[in-house]
């Protein structure tokens, strides 16, 4: 143990004092208060204990003894790491709240306390993320999150669960969020993230062109997919035409529908942009609701609907009837929509309010159809000969 001293604090003329420690960390004085109060006569000065006069002595002897046992062990945990300790590190370490036995136990905590102005889809994506944090280590505590172990985890996800690069560093970015909380909140003394960056991979916007589009409605229009095929390009088709996003499709309603329009909100800004979205109804969507809906009047739009796992899968077996050799998801409806609008209109501050994004950089997403834009449009310049 460090060389402390354990000493009785007098004041002015009172006849007891209050036991304080003193000691040095890279020279610099680190002194503080026990709080356990000690008559002057029941202080044993050379063995620095409550003598047995004080009816109390076992007690506070043993408060004094637990705090030089939690100084001793901040010292043994920087000198197993080979980590050098600052008087700021220690102070921190010291007085670090143990309310929680485990990293999820302090996620759970402060998930209830954002969930008041955090979206449902964003929570539910989190929890999805703990859970398989959780699958890796069960019994995750505050120490165990350094910076090795976020190569360990990343790793992990890349070659044990096939994650790609990009959702990989997505679960990364998620956890670092409660980290940061964690820290902030005293729970930890160092942040593992402050040398670990979270890299921003940018993923290719794959979408239909109109060809291959006509494609999948003249297949839809044949009717000989099997019924479960049939119900995916079904509900695929209707987000091509209708811009939305897969779990804002599902939650549709008739009675959100009119002859020319319908009405909804985006789930994802439930709180932050709790604003409606009106969009307007093309012909070919007008027939293809009329095939979903049939005489009904009210319910949701979509009575069969499939976990995007399924649709995923069941949009590879489509595109290879189709002869389309693209990756597509459900996530393709809404790219092909936006893409082939803005191909049309070059406007994309209306693109963006038919998407329901809060912020322009979102829709520049599709900027690749305004670059073709340009390229087409300086060919009006080749009948000039020079």
């Amino acid at each position: 143990m460090k060389n402390i001293k354990i000493y009785l604090r007098k004041y002015n003329n009172d006849t007891s004092g209050i036991v304080w420690i003193s000691f040095y960390v890279q020279r610099q004085k680190i002194n503080f208060s026990t709080k356990v109060t000690v008559e002057l006569k029941h202080w044993n000065e050379k063995k620095s204990i409550v003598a047995a006069g004080d009816k109390q002595s076992a007690d506070k002897n043993l408060i004094i003894e637990t705090i030089l046992a939690r100084i001793n062990n901040v010292f043994v945990k920087y000198r197993l790491r080979d980590k050098n300790l600052s008087r700021d590190l220690f102070l921190r370490e010291y007085n670090r709240p143990s309310d929680y036995a485990t990293f999820f136990d302090f996620v759970r905590d402060y998930m209830k306390k954002i969930s008041h102005r955090t979206e449902l889809t964003t929570l539910n994506t989190h929890m999805s993320v703990i859970r398989k944090l959780k699958e890796f280590n069960t019994d995750l505590i505050f120490d165990d999150i350094t910076r090795d172990w976020l190569d360990i985890y990343f790793a992990y996800l890349r070659r044990e669960l096939d994650n790609n690069a990009n959702t990989a560093y997505k679960n990364m970015a998620i956890i670092k969020k409660y980290v940061l909380a964690a820290y902030k909140a005293g729970y930890m003394t160092e942040n593992p993230f402050e040398e670990w960056s979270i890299k921003k991979i940018t993923s290719t916007c794959v979408y239909l062109n109109e060809e291959e589009l006509a494609q999948l409605v003249a297949l839809y229009n044949t009717g000989e997919l099997e019924y479960k095929l049939h119900k995916t390009l079904e509900f695929f088709l209707f987000m091509c035409f209708s811009s939305l996003h897969v779990g804002d499709a599902k939650k549709l309603q008739l009675e959100q529908f009119s002859e020319d329009h319908f009405t909804y909100f985006r789930m994802k800004l439930r709180n932050s942009k709790p604003e409606p979205i009106q969009i307007p109804i093309s012909d070919p969507l007008k027939n293809l609701l009329s095939k979903i809906v049939g005489t009904r009047k009210k319910g949701p739009l979509f009575e069969v609907i499939q976990a995007d796992q399924t649709m995923n899968r069941n949009l590879k077996d489509i595109a290879a009837i189709a002869e389309i050799d693209k990756p597509i998801t459900h996530k393709v409806g809404r790219h092909t929509f936006a893409t082939i609008y803005l191909r049309h209109t070059k406007d994309l501050a209306a693109l963006k309010e038919l998407l329901g994004h809060s912020d322009m950089k979102e829709t520049l997403v599709y900027a690749h159809v305004m670059d073709e834009s340009k390229r087409e449009g300086v060919q009006c310049f080749n009948s000039f000969i020079i």
